[in-house]
């Protein structure tokens, strides 16, 4: 009898939970500041992706005219182009094509992209171009004149670069840190072969800045969660109440955090469609390198992006608990917004000199606004916790969720022990 009373207490406790949750959150979206702000924040990061390929590109015939095509014919053409070489060796064949192609491109022009020559034959090779250009260290007209010997050498100049990192690690990093590096590096492909994945870079691209909209928004619906208890002296209440020291502030806390990764799902997916539905889910399975100047982690493009987008969901919960942390200190919400505002933008004009110990680094990536970077995430400076290396994509969620963890506690501990005037 008695077990049965107590999980009739339990259900009943449960239900009252997802009650108070409830109220909690039309008590935030009814807000007009929060009506306006999801509005703003869902229309522009529906809008941001087609935003993108709105408007004309021009580029000049053979007597000189300008010819307009539209930015998303562009991206088509760039797309149609991507995935007709993709598969390809990037071999000495290969790059002499590109080479061939580029020789017919003027360099006098000042802006020879939008010469016809580069249209019809060179933009087609523009990936390739930068790869080998990015890898042999050339620039466009030291690209025009290479050689197919050069051209064959290419795969050497690669391995080349690989035994030159590993034989000059910083000395600063541990020996754990340094085998991880070699072995990162030697995992790498020895032949590269090139895929088209424009959806997958467009995508990371733009998920940095729907991320820091969702956290502006979040700074703003949330930032009231405790202090506007505080103004209104409903704080006297809640806090008198016989649920308001234990599942009123639960309510509140699943309220916060519930609005902020909701929003985040909600436009991380939208973008996904979006993106892929434009530019193609071609090159989830291409090497990472392919991506640009960043560390070869052993992973694909398609495991970069998931990882990715695990870390910028992370960046938003660890923005969301610190919101509520100031919200619960302070004792009006636009204290709350300006403090998050400053650790929103601050970390952007942050610039730390090279000569910085390595922790220094390590530390200032764990600032929300960083994690919502692709480059933050497949940051070459790894993590090392008793003896074992562990990669950002891999830390930073995990750092997010114990920092929010903390933050929560804290929350919970500074509103229910408030002093009720």
């Amino acid at each position: 009898m008695r077990i049965n009373r107590l999980q009739k207490g339990m259900v009943f406790d449960m239900k009252l939970f997802f009650q108070l949750t409830g109220y909690e959150l039309k008590k935030i979206l009814c807000r007009k500041r929060s009506v306006i702000t999801l509005l703003v924040v869902i229309l522009l990061g529906i809008f941001s992706v087609f935003g993108t390929i709105v408007g004309n590109y021009y580029y000049m015939d053979e007597n000189g005219e300008e010819i307009a095509i539209s930015r998303y014919e562009e991206a088509m053409i760039d797309r149609r182009n991507g995935e007709a070489l993709s598969g390809r060796v990037v071999d000495a064949d290969l790059i002499m094509e590109a080479v061939d192609a580029y020789r017919q491109v003027p360099l006098d022009k000042i802006y020879y992209d939008i010469t016809l020559e580069y249209q019809s034959s060179a933009r087609k090779y523009s990936d390739i171009c930068e790869i080998v250009c990015r890898t042999m260290d050339l620039g466009i007209d030291e690209f025009q004149q290479l050689t197919r010997e050069q051209a064959e050498q290419f795969d050497q100049i690669r391995r080349e670069n690989k035994e030159y990192i590993i034989e000059n690690l910083d000395i600063n990093m541990s020996e754990n840190m340094k085998e991880y590096w070699r072995e990162c590096i030697e995992k790498s492909p020895e032949t590269l072969t090139y895929e088209y994945s424009g959806g997958y870079y467009r995508y990371v691209v733009i998920m940095y800045t729907t991320a820091f909209l969702s956290a502006a928004a979040v700074a703003i619906m949330i930032s009231g969660i405790f202090s506007e208890e505080y103004v209104s002296g409903a704080d006297n209440l809640i806090l008198s109440s016989k649920h308001g020291k234990g599942l009123v502030i639960g309510a509140k806390l699943l309220a916060a955090f519930g609005i902020a990764e909701a929003l985040i799902i909600f436009l991380m997916v939208v973008s996904y469609i979006e993106v892929m539905a434009v530019w193609g889910t071609s090159g989830a399975d291409a090497a990472l390198t392919l991506l640009g100047n960043i560390f070869e982690y052993p992973i694909t493009i398609g495991q970069s992006a998931l990882f990715y987008s695990i870390c910028t969901l992370g960046s938003i919960l660890l923005f969301t608990a610190l919101t509520t942390f100031f919200s619960s200190a302070f004792k009006t919400p636009f204290n709350t917004i300006v403090v998050m505002a400053i650790i929103l933008i601050a970390p952007m004009f942050i610039v730390i000199p090279d000569s910085a110990p390595l922790w220094v680094f390590q530390l200032e990536q764990l600032m929300p606004t960083n994690m919502m970077a692709f480059w933050g995430a497949m940051s070459d400076l790894q993590y090392e916790i008793f003896g074992v290396v562990i990669p950002p994509y891999v830390f930073l969620p995990v750092f997010a969720i114990i920092a929010s963890c903390v933050c929560v506690c804290l929350s919970y501990r500074i509103f229910k022990r408030h002093q009720v005037v």
